[in-house]
């Protein structure tokens, strides 16, 4: 089938790569031809280090054969079963692509969006009732495993379980969210977690180093293995409840953005970009440690592939 992918910013190489990878004829859309030329470029290096570390079967130029670039939407769309939409979260850029969108594609195309946190087909409700959703990767997105795909009671069911087989046979894993809760699923698990460990750090009770060490030499390196409630039934329900009780209301719930972010922020300590956040970073070696990163998660997605923990 044809994809279209529009936008070749962050996260469009990478959605394009998914569905190359999966056999897919494979569109990338974009109104800077540079942006798409450097987008081709990113697929087509990550496609040679995956074959070189035998996570996809064939050469990255028998993938690439499937794709193209285009600054014309009317071509990216022309043909095009699926659509994924990956655009700025700029209303006005998103209202006017959905309005061209509605105008070139046939009734039957599934068009989804990338969005992080919006509750889009809520805030469109007159585009595409039913047959418009969102389809929410990872970044790196040909890494991650995980795509949410979140609907509401509106929404096609059948289409939101054709992508997901879909997705499966691309070497996803898609989980559906029944309801457009603020931030999605991931985000608030994850926001979760990091409001008690700045809590944690803004008392002084321990480090960000040693945060970080317990997020990933204790509860990340069990959680790709051993899910939350694969977890609680090991340890015992009766224990859970037990713990629950003592540690539940000594938890943080804060509901605005801790201070020692915020001063962070007023400083202009953004993070890499910046060459400092909780971390100094050297100058020039941002893309460095982003290299690095993508070289671990991908012996990760080895393993993940060859055990599939979901599966069990």
């Amino acid at each position: 089938m044809k994809v279209a992918v529009i936008g070749a910013g962050v996260m469009g190489p990478g959605i394009a790569q998914i569905w190359l990878m999966g056999g897919h004829e494979v569109v990338l859309m974009d109104l800077v031809q540079k942006a798409l030329e450097a987008g081709k470029e990113s697929i087509y290096d990550s496609l040679k280090t995956m074959r070189s570390m035998d996570i996809i079967e064939k050469d990255a130029s028998e993938y690439m054969s499937s794709f193209e670039i285009t600054t014309s939407l009317e071509q990216a769309v022309k043909g095009a079963k699926l659509v994924i939409e990956v655009v700025p979260e700029r209303m006005d850029i998103k209202k006017q692509l959905y309005e061209d969108l509605n105008k070139l594609c046939d009734e039957d195309v599934i068009i989804v969006s990338n969005t992080s946190s919006l509750p889009l087909p809520e805030m469109f409700p007159n585009f595409r009732p039913g047959k418009f959703f969102v389809a929410h990767f990872f970044n790196p997105p040909q890494i991650i495993p995980l795509v949410e795909l979140v609907r509401n009671e509106k929404t096609d069911t059948e289409a939101v379980e054709w992508l997901k087989n879909e997705l499966e046979l691309c070497g996803k894993t898609p989980i559906v969210v029944n309801g457009f809760i603020k931030g999605f699923l991931v985000n608030r698990m994850q926001l979760a977690m990091t409001r008690e460990a700045l809590y944690l750090l803004d008392q002084g009770i321990v480090s960000a180093e040693d945060l970080d060490k317990t997020s990933m030499a204790a509860v990340g390196f069990k959680s790709a293995w051993q899910g939350m409630f694969n977890t609680m039934d090991f340890v015992g329900l009766d224990t859970v409840a037990f713990v629950n009780n003592i540690i539940f209301p000594d938890l943080c719930n804060d509901t605005t953005t801790p201070k020692i972010v915020t001063d962070k922020v007023s400083e202009g300590k953004l993070g890499i970009k910046t060459g400092e956040g909780f971390y100094k970073y050297d100058q020039g070696k941002g893309e460095e440690v982003t290299q690095k990163r993508q070289t671990v998660l991908l012996e990760q997605l080895k393993l993940w592939n060859k055990y599939k923990p979901c599966d069990q």
